[in-house]
């Protein structure tokens, strides 16, 4: 058996990962860099030529969950190349189809059920759901040539399901471990912990509208802010986007919040489906719609779930005398949205920041690593692969980008 890590030994984000054997070949995650807005467009293509190339006698392509910097490249797959997601993952997929004009349809979509093997050629795939900020994200065991290799994909202790990874396999000949946090000493912030701080700032100013910025495919924050607004008494309101994620996430795990049982309430500036023809959320949400001058008139009773993409809505719509902006993503993010603060800050309006990563720190990293307890350790999704072999016990395998490890 071959491995050959193709992206992810220098950086974070844009894993790919080939399994090979004589008469079998697959990949796990073929992501986008995530830097690749930046670069200019010869090197978007080079990027693009790189996946296509990637693909050429590949038996199956599994995505470990829907972040960008893991599935991101699938627009250069053949479509009728075999496409393996859990349910979660497969549902993410069709809502942004459904609202984000760029992303076109992935045909060939198979469903993994959680520890029931899949069969490819000699190669046998398991996939076990972990705790990570992109709901039912999974790791991999890959099986074949009688060697056990287990692929964590983007992994935490800190989230809703931390105790999720006592589930994986252990004593696997190879853990190919996500190290996004190697370097993070101190102990990441529990989600439940990010619940009560909202809880605590909501509870604090009753007469201000509180603006939240955090992802809409980020199901575990959506619930800490939902559990927070109700049980200080307010009303959370989000757009279409995010009412779909709820509501599709829903069908698969009832104890998320959805808009159609829990009171959450939907608007947005344009009430037509975007893709006319497909899921029409406009009817499904019809009950649920809240006018802008319902929130404008009694702004300390909303919670509100945005982003800097809406500015000019918020401009229009809901501008209020007070407000809290409290953005729960990653500080980086920020950067690039500057236009979105400045009005924030010409507004008056206090700034505030509650969030915690959807990668596991150096503690819990080591946590996961004596569970698994593997023969070797390959390190991925990281910018300092050399601080693993000063953190763990287990020996380290050291590879680079395209390097062919046989095992």
């Amino acid at each position: 058996m071959t491995l050959t890590i193709h992206r992810g030994t220098n950086e974070i984000g844009g894993s790919c990962v080939e399994i090979a054997t004589e008469s079998s070949r697959v990949l796990i995650d073929i992501g986008l860099p995530l830097d690749f807005e930046k670069k200019t467009e010869e090197q978007k293509q080079q990027i693009r030529d790189q996946a296509r190339n990637w693909c050429k006698a590949v038996d199956a392509i599994f995505i470990s969950h829907y972040h960008q910097d893991h599935h991101g490249l699938l627009s250069e797959v053949s479509p009728n190349m075999p496409i393996y997601v859990t349910a979660g993952t497969e549902a993410m997929f069709r809502i942004n189809e459904v609202f984000l004009p760029y992303k076109s349809k992935i045909e060939n979509l198979q469903i993994i059920k959680p520890q029931l093997p899949i069969i490819i050629g000699d190669i046998n795939l398991t996939a076990y759901t972990v705790d990570h900020s992109a709901y039912d994200a999974c790791a991999f065991l890959i099986e074949a040539d009688n060697k056990r290799i287990l692929y964590s994909g983007d992994i935490r202790l800190h989230g809703r399901k931390r105790t999720l990874y006592k589930n994986l396999p252990q004593e696997v000949d190879y853990l190919i471990l996500e190290g996004t946090n190697i370097e993070r000493d101190r102990q990441s912030k529990a989600e439940a912990e990010i619940e009560q701080d909202f809880i605590d700032l909501f509870k604090k100013d009753n007469d201000k509208l509180n603006l939240v910025w955090c992802s809409g495919q980020h199901i575990d924050r959506l619930t800490d802010i939902f559990k927070a607004a109700r049980k200080t008494g307010k009303i959370l309101v989000v757009d279409k986007y995010v009412a779909a994620s709820l509501f599709e996430i829903h069908k698969l795990n009832e104890k998320i919040p959805s808009p159609k049982s829990h009171g959450i309430k939907v608007w947005y500036s344009r009430w037509k489906s975007y893709k006319p023809g497909q899921c029409n959320y406009s009817f499904e949400f019809k009950y649920q719609r809240i006018k802008p001058i319902t929130i404008r008139e009694y702004p300390g009773k909303f919670v509100l779930v945005m982003r800097p993409s809406m500015l000019n809505v918020l401009r229009q719509n809901l501008k209020v005398p007070k407000a809290n902006v409290i953005t729960s993503i990653w500080k980086e993010y920020e950067k690039d949205s500057a236009a979105f603060f400045d009005w924030v800050d010409s507004q008056g309006y206090d700034r505030n920041y509650i969030h915690t990563s959807g990668h596991a720190d150096m503690e819990s990293l080591k946590i996961i690593a004596d569970f698994i307890n593997p023969k070797e350790i390959v390190p991925i999704h990281t910018q300092k692969k050399e601080y693993f072999n000063t953190i763990f016990q287990q020996k380290i395998r050291i590879l680079e980008d395209n390097e062919p490890c046989k095992l």
